[in-house]
């Protein structure tokens, strides 16, 4: 599908497919909603130092760079599932380095890196990419943190089934939890049935809320 190179309201870019009407970030804010979302509430908000974190949707790179930027004394091992990767054409546009005054080449390494491989991007950020949807992802480690960047359920319906989410569920440790951008009644009661605990957070611009689903430690 074709992507469009799009600038958001805090003036960094996001890609826009046509055929699907949607983008792939906020349009109030690429760095502004990924931020919010999978930084704030997501990689600080949890106490280890030590996190294996799994994201559904790889897409620009934008969410491993801003995790990567923001470990402090943290470790993390990053597993991120993209069947569908942008071209180097596009990666190279992205204008979100020179937003956050990081190092091009460290985003550009990000893409770069060879899939399905255990790839140190610096000593404490080891990368694994793999280009497969969730659907077929198998693997024996657990996670704390699941970053779950899908599509918007009226556009991807599939990544927001009672089947995705059990799954999700499943690949979690004790006191994981999953965060998301989306806060629709419907994904919160499916995440309920699922066992999760649901938290309603307030969103990132341009959104009321989002949610952080934890799995209790049973």
């Amino acid at each position: 599908m074709k992507k469009e190179l799009i600038l958001t309201n805090d003036g960094s870019h996001s890609l826009f497919i046509k055929k699907l009407n949607e983008t792939y970030h906020s349009i109030h804010g690429s760095i502004a909603e990924a931020n919010h979302v999978f930084i704030r509430n997501g990689l600080q908000f949890h106490p280890k130092l030590n996190i294996n974190i799994l994201e559904i949707g790889f897409g620009t790179g934008l969410n491993a760079l801003l995790t990567l930027l923001n470990l402090k004394q943290k470790s993390v091992n990053y597993t991120s599932l993209e069947p569908f990767p942008i071209s180097d054409k596009i990666y190279n546009k992205l204008n979100f380095h020179n937003l956050l005054k990081s190092n091009k080449e460290t985003f550009i390494k990000l893409h770069n890196s060879d899939w399905d491989e255990n790839v140190p991007i610096t000593e404490n950020f080891i990368l694994n990419k793999l280009k497969k949807k969730f659907q077929y992802f198998n693997s024996s480690e657990k996670f704390d943190i699941i970053y779950f960047d899908a599509f918007a359920p009226e556009k991807q319906s599939e990544m927001w089934s009672m089947e995705v989410l059990n799954k999700c569920y499943y690949f979690l440790k004790p006191n994981g939890f999953l965060v998301t951008y989306c806060a629709k009644g419907v994904v919160k009661r499916t995440l309920k049935e699922v066992g999760f605990i649901v938290e309603s957070l307030d969103g990132p611009p341009g959104k009321r809320e989002m949610i952080r689903a934890l799995k209790k430690e049973s």
